[in-house]
């Protein structure tokens, strides 16, 4: 199983927009086991992200190429995108994950349990897709997902 890694570097979030979407095909699955958070703020701000799976997909993405944790591994088939002209459309239901952090200089690093991964499972369009964003705050971040592709 290949691993690849998408990062989003300096970001100002803005609530309810994506910061960072991953998306398979539709017959295809990525497992999602590292989300990593790191603050630039220069002064207290808290910010609260979350991922959230997709009901439609991003309109018109600028795509992202996943780096490959190693020179070995294939191109991936997963995409990703950092920005997009329309914002998914996210579920309704509690987000998959959610945490908040102090980003004047917080760190957050969450690693998936065995079995606790987040998958991405494209079956129909709009359920292929998760979203990590910005429910609240404005703090400046960078921010990564390490999946696989499995």
């Amino acid at each position: 199983m290949a691993f690849y890694v998408i990062a989003r570097e300096g970001a100002t979030p803005v609530a309810g927009n994506m910061l960072l979407s991953l998306t398979t095909g539709l017959q295809e699955i990525a497992r999602a086991n590292e989300v990593s958070i790191g603050g630039e703020a220069t002064a207290s701000t808290v910010n609260r992200f979350a991922i959230r799976r997709s009901t439609t997909n991003l309109t018109t993405p600028t795509a992202q190429t996943p780096a490959k944790m190693s020179s070995t591994s294939p191109a991936a088939y997963t995409d990703a995108a950092t920005t997009a002209t329309g914002e998914p459309t996210t579920a309704a239901a509690p987000a998959i994950w959610t945490y908040a952090l102090n980003v004047f200089g917080g760190v957050l690093r969450w690693v998936a349990a065995p079995g606790q991964e987040l998958l991405v499972q494209g079956a129909t369009a709009g359920s292929n897709e998760f979203s990590a964003e910005s429910s609240s705050g404005t703090g400046v971040i960078s921010m990564q997902i390490v999946f696989e592709e499995i």
